[in-house]
């Protein structure tokens, strides 16, 4: 069985940058807390717990004089309020992409224009970017739900970072036909889109495609999305010990793609158990699972 792994799987440079900031920090042998699981990935937060990095989920858990690190999320504009007020020392592994949509819907907001937010209504980065326009802009899941939505003649459209070009195309052709005037910030991570395409143009060279990352996380659900769309046989997996021999029974090509929080040994756990379901003369081919 040939295993190809596709181009920019894996760890993204936000995540990246994060764990790293949270390994600095926890070196210097002073408490440290994230507000919430610094990335979408169980594996590497409890990893980072064993080093001392321990979440929690509201600010008044984070005792006097400790550290807490924002996430690679990013938080709303109260919450860093709540934080200098208790006197926090704070560490932000906001990622710099989504500082990025943070800062495209505030300015919306200020110069008068209704904030539509393409993204997921529960994720953590959805709403904080809604919480910069103090709470007014609306999270819209699903192209198709803008004809619910009451719009003004004024809409500015910003993007989750994790969300699919196609969609944010799809919300802007039915916005554009309802308003006098549009503004869009496409805030979509560079990334992301690369992993997106890639995965879909492997997926649909092999198979089987197994997609690896946490059940969390939102932007591993749409790689598996994207995979399956495709028409390939697609499975999501968190760790190696999920992977079912039939799987892979009759399969010679299997694509391997991961989101953007799966740490590199998870990738390269799965790729070495398929060497092993693949059996003699079985091969992997690409760079992050060597």
């Amino acid at each position: 069985m040939r295993i190809l792994v596709a181009p920019h799987a894996g760890f993204c440079f936000g995540v990246r940058r994060a764990i790293e900031m949270a390994r600095r920090a926890v070196a210097e042998g002073r408490p440290v807390y994230s507000l919430g699981p610094l990335i979408h990935n169980r594996q590497a937060v409890e990893s980072l717990r064993r080093q001392g990095l321990t979440p929690v989920e509201a600010p008044a858990q984070v005792p006097p004089g400790a550290r807490v690190m924002i996430r690679t999320h990013g938080a709303g504009r109260d919450i860093y309020e709540e934080l200098r007020e208790r006197g926090l020392e704070i560490i932000d592994a906001t990622c710099p992409f989504v500082t990025r949509a943070h800062d495209a819907a505030r300015r919306f907001h200020e110069e008068g224009y209704q904030v539509l937010v393409l993204g997921d209504r529960e994720h953590p980065e959805a709403r904080g970017i809604v919480q910069q326009t103090d709470g007014e802009a609306v999270i819209v899941s699903q192209p198709q739900e803008i004809e619910g939505i009451a719009l003004g003649s004024r809409v500015a459209v910003v993007c989750q970072t994790t969300q699919r070009r196609e969609n944010l195309l799809a919300l802007v052709g039915a916005v554009l036909r309802r308003v006098q005037e549009l503004r869009i910030a496409n805030t979509i991570c560079d990334a992301t889109t690369q992993r997106q395409e890639a995965s879909a143009e492997l997926a649909k060279a092999v198979d089987v495609m197994i997609v690896v990352g946490g059940y969390h996380s939102a932007n591993t659900r749409r790689l598996a999305e994207i995979c399956a769309a495709a028409g390939t046989p697609t499975h999501h997996v968190e760790v190696a010990e999920e992977l079912r021999p039939e799987w892979f029974a009759g399969a010679n090509v299997v694509g391997i793609t991961a989101g953007a929080s799966t740490p590199d040994d998870v990738l390269r756990a799965v790729a070495h158990r398929m060497l092993e379901l693949g059996g003699p003369g079985s091969e992997v081919v690409g760079v992050n699972a060597t």
